[in-house]
């Protein structure tokens, strides 16, 4: 090959590779620019743009709802308008929260979702396109106004006309309508208009209420709400998926405490369903739609062979991991991050059920704020870059004492003049997580971004619970629902160590605040007994003594494995760890294929210093000869012989 001179080669037609594989992607909308989305409506005539779309800046706004309009803009200049707004007057907290509740309850009709206009066989995909648009502009048309008029806050909702049309042919086709919430919060993610349009699509077309995660609930718990559902009318079922994939596990200890937490209890209605006995449902409640629709004579909502279920609701409640635990397999992608499932998707799950999987969507719902969301689990974890907020909204929801048992913290004490029990704030949460989990990040700070989304994920998860109790629920259920994080896995483990490094700053890790249990692995990892004779005497703790001589008789280091650690903690005992000290230990590398080895203590033995005699030492003129020789050395150095 020829000397390349570092410019670009492009081919005979004038067009290089890169210029050609970037237009191709404009073409598709796979740029990964923040424009790559801006008109989030237009519908390609090859490939729809099927991104989700929950939040929007203004002039994104603007523009979406301009193409909805079918409006154009002209820019002109020295056409200057200036707005003018006035003072406004302070209003105080208690009379601003009374009128906004007024307001929501005024307005509660207008939050809706939004209709496919209705079409026949005569209507061609053009008009049909049109008529969607136009509905679907005046939907956030009234949305918006809803805001400006009224001054009430919506939660970020999906503003992509494509996936409501994913929504519209779920409902459409389906028999029953599956609303897929999670049990910890019912109420935030049902939706009383999306029953209503299913009825209007079908008289006969049901709905059904799947509450998933339903085993994080105690059963006193679950018996509350099934007295609130029943008030309602509602038709509900307990599920949870994670038990339901348990039920195939190959480890029999794990089928057996899947089955034991279906079993009926006093409630049978608080019941936590099994695979085979949802299926059993499901195609029970279809088949009494098909024939309620017989016996009307209007024909069945769906028009295949099979029986259809459809199964709606928000992001990451476990649409498709309910597919997967009722398939016994992976059937559809799975992941932690709202908004996997983007097409609706079919699935034959018997030769006469069917199961129509839908993309999941934020419906418009009044909220607080935006944390209040992301505590859901509804807006993406990592994407955030202020976790302040919602890291606040899950420590007033969990309190301090689950907090510190769950992780094993020993939170900042509120000052003398506050709520002994208060909840922590963000900061002191945050510093503390990354400070104990060693997350530093430049200048010695704590890494308060990864300890703030670790914290969410695990909130979503379930890892720290909160449950909340029916509307008026009384003061005993609203007890259970406090306290049901707190009952949930034992005992308190011990608190972890604080792994802040040196270059910390003064104050901003709890490394003061460490028990002796957690000293105790420590000093078992490093070899040393001091530090665990310290921390047993500042515990002052009654017993035996809580690290064992790490040393042998022959001075070697003792085993720094995190069994040893463990069992030194509780002199000989079991030690109750929990999933935060497992973590800590893996972080710390303890008792791991890299632990490094304690140097033997006969390293530390320091030898004598070698002595050189009077070699280069000046010698008196007045000393007396001793007969010593005089030769000369090896080197050619001169040496003295005695004699």
């Amino acid at each position: 090959m020829g000397k390349h001179n570092g410019k670009a080669r492009k081919p005979k037609g004038g067009v290089s590779v890169g210029s050609a594989l970037v237009n191709r992607a404009r073409r598709d909308g796979r740029t990964g620019s923040a424009a790559a989305y801006l008109h989030t409506t237009d519908t390609s005539s090859t490939k729809p743009n099927m991104q989700s779309v929950i939040e929007t800046n203004d002039l994104d706004e603007m523009m979406a709802m301009a193409s909805l309009a079918g409006k154009d803009f002209t820019a002109e200049k020295e056409h200057v308008i200036v707005i003018s707004t006035g003072a406004v007057a302070a209003v105080d907290h208690e009379r601003r929260e009374a009128e906004r509740a007024a307001a929501e309850e005024r307005n509660r009709h207008r939050l809706r979702i939004p209709r496919r206009p209705a079409w026949d066989e005569s209507t061609t995909p053009e008009q049909l396109d049109d008529q969607e648009r136009s509905s679907f502009y005046e939907w956030r048309r009234d949305l918006a106004s809803l805001e400006q008029d009224e001054r009430l806050v919506l939660t970020p909702f999906e503003k992509n006309l494509e996936v409501w049309r994913q929504l519209w042919r779920v409902l459409e086709r389906s028999d029953v309508v599956v609303q897929v919430v999670d049990a910890r919060d019912p109420l935030t993610y049902r939706s009383e208009d999306l029953e209503r349009y299913a009825l209007d699509l079908h008289p006969t077309k049901r709905s059904l209420l799947l509450l998933n995660k339903a085993d994080l609930l105690p059963e006193a718990l679950r018996s509350a709400w099934a007295d609130h559902l029943d008030a309602l009318g509602c038709d509900y079922v307990f599920w949870s998926a994670k038990a339901g994939m348990d039920e195939l596990s190959t480890d029999e200890d794990v089928r057996a405490a899947a089955r034991a937490r279906q079993r009926p209890g006093k409630d049978p209605r608080a019941r936590v369903l099994g695979v085979d006995d949802l299926l059993d449902l499901l195609e029970e409640r279809a088949a009494k739609a098909a024939a309620d629709a017989e016996a009307q004579g209007t024909g069945r909502a769906s028009r295949g062979e099979r029986l259809v279920v459809g199964l709606t609701g928000y992001p990451n409640v476990g649409k498709s991991s309910t597919i997967n635990a009722l398939f016994g397999s992976k059937k559809t992608a799975v992941a932690p991050t709202p908004g996997k499932t983007k097409h609706f998707q079919t699935l034959n799950v018997t030769s006469t059920l069917c199961l129509c999987d839908c993309p999941g969507l934020v419906l418009p719902q009044y909220a607080n704020s935006k944390a209040e969301m992301v505590a859901a689990g509804v807006i993406p974890i990592d994407r955030l870059t202020d976790v302040r907020a919602p890291v606040e909204a899950v420590a007033h929801r969990v309190g301090r004492r689950q907090l510190e048992r769950v992780y094993g913290l020993h939170l900042p004490a509120p000052g003398r003049q506050e709520d002994p029990s208060r909840p922590p704030t963000a900061m002191e949460l945050l510093r503390a997580f990354a400070y104990a989990r060693g997350w530093v990040a430049a200048s010695g700070l704590p890494d308060e971004t990864r300890a703030g989304r670790r914290i969410l994920k695990d909130y979503v998860d379930g890892k720290i619970l909160y449950c909340k109790a029916p509307p008026g629920a009384s003061p005993e259920v609203q007890a259970i629902a406090d306290s049901a994080g707190l009952q949930r896995g034992g005992a308190a483990p011990a608190p972890m160590p604080a792994a802040a490094p040196a270059a910390a700053p003064a104050g901003g890790g709890p490394s003061s605040s460490s028990s002796s249990a957690a000293a105790a692995v420590g000093a078992a990892a490093e070899g040393s007994t001091a530090a665990a004779d310290a921390a047993r005497q500042q515990e002052g703790a009654a017993g035996p003594a809580a690290v064992p001589a790490a040393a042998g008789e022959d001075g070697g280091a003792g085993s720094s494995s995190a069994a040893a650690a463990a069992d030194a903690a509780t002199a000989g005992g079991p030690l109750d760890l929990d999933e935060g000290d497992l973590l800590l230990i893996d972080d710390l590398d303890i008792g791991g294929k890299k632990a490094k080895a304690v140097r033997p203590a006969y390293k530390f033995h320091k030898k004598q210093a070698r002595s050189k005699g009077d070699r280069g030492q000046k010698k008196d003129a007045t000393q007396v000869y001793d007969g010593a020789a005089i030769v000369q050395g090896k080197r050619g150095g001169v040496v003295r012989v005695p004699s």
